[in-house]
């Protein structure tokens, strides 16, 4: 269980991280830097949603893909048709890709294990056929025209200016991911993780638990597909092909799942990476492909999970613990009383 200087340590390292992140743009970069930055944060807002479900709840889903177009694409239309505000985008896209999942979740996640997987990447498929086809979606065309957001009458049109608002979005997915998973319901999450019968157990409503991550997964998925379509100012069905949720899949176990530093770490990874080695020309995905191969055995828990202060703890790691900045200690520890309760032991 870290200590309380542990615990001071982690806060300082999250607010020297967000320091850096500040005052980057002050440093004379290549444009091309920061539309890399507004990427990685917008994909690493995308995974923390995604950690929540699978590093925290253990849900395994590959459908997150398919709700980041949906907040995407509601971004499109709302922009194109009817001139709409980035404040109208931002929530029209959470609640409606929120909308999505409650009606989707409900039947699919009375399945487990690989049926799960089956049925979120049936979905992904379902989205990627409306979006590559329908008229209302431009086809395979995909949407230009997308506005550029304004904040306060103020439009956000240079490099800086949008690395800023997605910064931003960034730092409250996590601030609401940080507050989450060391509340109740936070402890819940990873007590249905560990073992969901004991979990009922002890009075746990396991169902509710999950349709709970599984919605504000897509919620989460869903704002960052906003920004993701005011950053670009176009969307396509490519970008929300199946292909990318495993790509956001091995994001977050590369970076480290079940705490919250890992979906940064592994997005910077995965999209720094492929750009830092563009010049590499031939052996670029070569290389690529021997990072990932790299990490995997070396850091099963991911980069994240290794040995660094408490904000790489996973969840639940010490069973009678408060956790660390990523973790939801306790749950551990009750769903080893419910066990013993069960076999008549004392808790």
């Amino acid at each position: 269980m870290p200590g309380p200087k542990t615990s001071k340590l982690s806060r300082l390292l999250w607010g020297a991280t967000l320091l850096v992140a500040l005052v980057l743009p002050c440093v004379p970069l290549p444009t091309f830097v920061f539309r890399v930055a507004s990427l990685i944060f917008i994909y690493s807002a995308v995974n923390t949603g995604l950690n929540l479900l699978v590093g925290y709840t253990g849900q395994l889903s590959v459908g997150q893909a398919a709700f980041f177009g949906i907040g995407a694409y509601t971004t499109a239309l709302l922009s194109i048709h009817l001139h709409s505000s980035l404040a109208v985008d931002l929530v029209a896209g959470t609640v409606v890709t929120a909308l999505v999942a409650l009606l989707l979740g409900i039947p699919i996640l009375k399945l487990k294990g690989q049926y799960l997987i089956m049925a979120t990447l049936g979905f992904g498929e379902v989205v990627r056929l409306v979006a590559s086809t329908a008229e209302f979606t431009g086809g395979p065309n995909g949407l230009p025209g997308i506005s550029l957001p304004s904040v306060f009458g103020h439009v956000l049109g240079s490099a800086t200016a949008l690395y800023y608002l997605n910064l931003a979005g960034l730092v409250l997915v996590l601030v609401i991911a940080a507050f989450l998973v060391n509340s109740p319901i936070g402890r819940s999450m990873v007590a249905v993780r560990e073992d969901e019968a004991a979990a009922s157990a002890i009075g746990i409503n396991v169902q509710g638990v999950k349709l709970f991550a599984f919605v504000l997964a897509a919620a989460v998925a869903g704002f960052a597909g906003v920004l993701f379509a005011h950053n670009g100012q176009y969307v396509s069905w490519q970008t929300f092909v199946p292909d990318e949720a495993f790509t956001m899949l091995a994001m977050l176990v590369i970076g480290g799942m079940g705490t919250l530093p890992g979906p940064i770490i592994g997005t910077a990874l995965l999209l720094a990476l492929p750009e830092a080695l563009r010049g590499a020309a031939l052996f670029r995905y070569l290389l690529y492909g021997l990072a990932l191969t790299v990490v995997a055995p070396v850091w099963p828990g991911g980069i994240a999970a290794i040995k660094w202060p408490s904000w790489g703890k996973r969840a639940a790691d010490g069973a009678g613990g408060t956790g660390g900045t990523g973790g939801a200690g306790g749950a551990g520890g009750l769903v080893v009383a419910a066990r013993r309760r069960e076999g008549g032991q004392p808790a």
